[in-house]
């Protein structure tokens, strides 16, 4: 062996006790928590599975550096792969103690000072309040239990060159929200290509301190939005939950299935069913948005379900041709063609067979499907043997 060199077969030991503690650990991260190129590891344990032969060696630097490595060096998956961690929750409540009792600070100061990212300790926080466990590194939470407050409040007392004013940033956000369905923050973040924890940080910042302004490319990035993609939608305000609830309908007679316009809404048939199942519906941005968008994609041409077809028949409700852009949301408009849109066609046997095989198809049991449509069982069973003692 060449004096330089030592012997390997220790080295690989302790490596594959490493990576039988830590199965879902790559090896080229156990190489890079010891300060060891990942090809060289990869290169010593591929020779080492050959089979014996000449005596496997090392360099001694490279032998201490991996002999040197243990196991609570590591990440693993219980502690979120977070390496030497230690519990969040006592650096939270002494980071929650310095923003109460000095209004000044911000998250993000603190979390510069700690050598965190705002986006981090803003999580942090949120899960302790929560009472999530969390880890964090036990560095930066030593840090933090260690911080001062007099230096991070004069650093708080100037305002960094590469902010600017947030309030001008708010009063877009707030009339983005207003011309625009489906808009919440987190999705004008992302459309802007900003962090949506990063934004919420600063907005909560500014809410304890108005002087607190926000990075200057955030802000243009947020500024700069005229116009969002969809699924938000202009926002109508004379849509009416009336109007929704027959394009809703009027889609069905058409032949689109719930899932079908669920799909081209973006929202799920559950929700469309439980907007639809209410005798007297409220709609939610959501809900308003998806119909709308359903309803310029799908209402100009026929859906491929006959079995919605039939049911829409079944219960009378009117097809898109039917109405139009003017009339639609008035509750007191009938559609052409329809004598009298809002009387419920009397049960019968086609109808209820109809009905239940709808609500069955949802998952609902026959005893749920007829308390939904407000008929016991003994009507229901009269209804539907009708047609065969008339027979």
């Amino acid at each position: 062996m060449r004096a330089d060199r030592t012997a390997a077969a220790p080295v690989l030991q302790h490596v594959r006790y490493l990576i039988a503690q830590r199965p879902h650990l790559p090896v080229a991260a156990i190489a890079r928590h010891a300060g060891v190129a990942s090809s060289t590891l990869k290169s010593l344990l591929c020779d080492a599975r050959h089979g014996p032969g000449e005596e496997r060696t090392v360099s001694p630097a490279i032998a201490q550096r991996l002999l040197s490595l243990q196991l609570a060096d590591l990440p693993c998956r219980e502690r979120g792969y977070g390496g030497r961690s230690t519990d969040a929750a006592p650096a939270m409540r002494h980071v929650r103690a310095l923003l109460a009792a000095h209004p000044a600070l911000s998250q993000a100061i603190i979390a510069r000072a700690a050598g965190m990212s705002p986006s981090t300790l803003a999580a942090a926080l949120h899960n302790v309040a929560a009472g999530t466990p969390r880890r964090i590194q036990q560095a930066a939470a030593q840090q933090l239990l260690a911080l001062d407050p007099d230096p991070l409040l004069t650093a708080a007392a100037v305002r960094r060159r590469d902010t600017m004013e947030l309030q001008p940033v708010i009063d877009h956000l707030h009339a983005l929200q207003l011309r625009y369905d489906r808009a919440s923050r987190a999705f004008i973040a992302r459309t802007a290509v900003v962090n949506p924890s990063t934004l919420a940080s600063a907005l909560l910042d500014h809410s304890r301190n108005p002087r607190r302004g926000i990075h200057t490319a955030v802000g243009r990035r947020i500024l700069a939005l005229d116009e969002l993609p969809p699924p938000a939608c202009p926002r109508r305000t004379q849509i009416t939950n009336t109007g929704l609830l027959r394009r809703l309908r009027a889609l069905c007679a058409a032949g689109w299935t719930l899932e079908d316009i669920g799909a081209a809404g973006n929202i799920s048939a559950k929700t469309l069913t439980a907007f639809s199942a209410i005798h007297h519906p409220r709609s939610t941005p959501a809900v308003r948005g998806a119909v709308l968008a359903a309803w310029e994609e799908l209402s100009h041409r026929p859906g491929p379900s006959t079995a919605a077809r039939q049911r829409a028949r079944a219960k009378g409700w009117a097809p898109p041709l039917a109405w139009d852009n003017e009339t639609i949301d008035d509750p007191a408009t009938s559609p052409s063609g329809i004598r009298n849109p809002s009387h419920q066609p009397p049960w019968n046997p086609d109808l209820l067979q109809h009905e239940l095989r709808f609500l069955t198809r949802l998952g609902l049991s026959k005893a749920q499907a007829l308390k939904r449509l407000g008929l016991g069982t003994q009507r229901a069973h009269r209804i539907l043997t009708h047609s065969a003692l008339a027979a």
